[in-house]
C-alpha cells in the first residue's frame, strides 16, 4: 500500500472527534475581590463630582468674563478722559500759537 493510501485509510478508521467544550470565562479577579476604600471612593464620590466641577467651571468662566468686561470698560472710560484732556491741551496750544503767527 502506498503511503497516501495508508494515511487515508487511517483517517477513515479514526474515531470521530468530539466537539470541544466551550471555554467559560474565568471570573475576573477585580469582580470577586472586595473593594478597597479608594475604590469605594472612586465609585461613589467621583461620579457625583463631575456635574459640580462643570458647574463650578461655568460659574468661574462667567465671573472671569464679567470681570474682564468691567475692567475693559473702566480702562476705556479712563482713556476717554485722558483723550479729552489731551485734546483740550492741543486746542489750548493752537490758540496760544495763532496770535503770534
Amino acid at each position: 500500500m502506498r503511503p497516501l493510501a495508508r494515511a487515508v485509510s487511517a483517517l477513515r478508521r479514526a474515531p470521530p472527534r468530539q466537539p470541544r467544550p466551550l471555554l467559560r470565562p474565568s471570573p475576573r479577579s477585580y469582580a470577586t475581590r472586595p473593594k478597597t476604600p479608594v475604590g469605594e471612593w472612586y465609585t461613589s464620590i467621583l461620579p457625583a463630582m463631575f456635574p459640580i466641577s462643570l458647574l463650578a467651571s461655568a460659574v468661574y468662566t462667567a465671573l472671569l468674563l464679567a470681570q474682564l468686561t468691567l475692567s475693559h470698560e473702566q480702562t476705556m472710560d479712563e482713556q476717554a478722559v485722558r483723550l479729552a484732556e489731551l485734546e483740550a491741551e492741543v486746542d489750548a496750544l493752537h490758540r496760544a500759537r495763532k496770535p503770534t503767527a
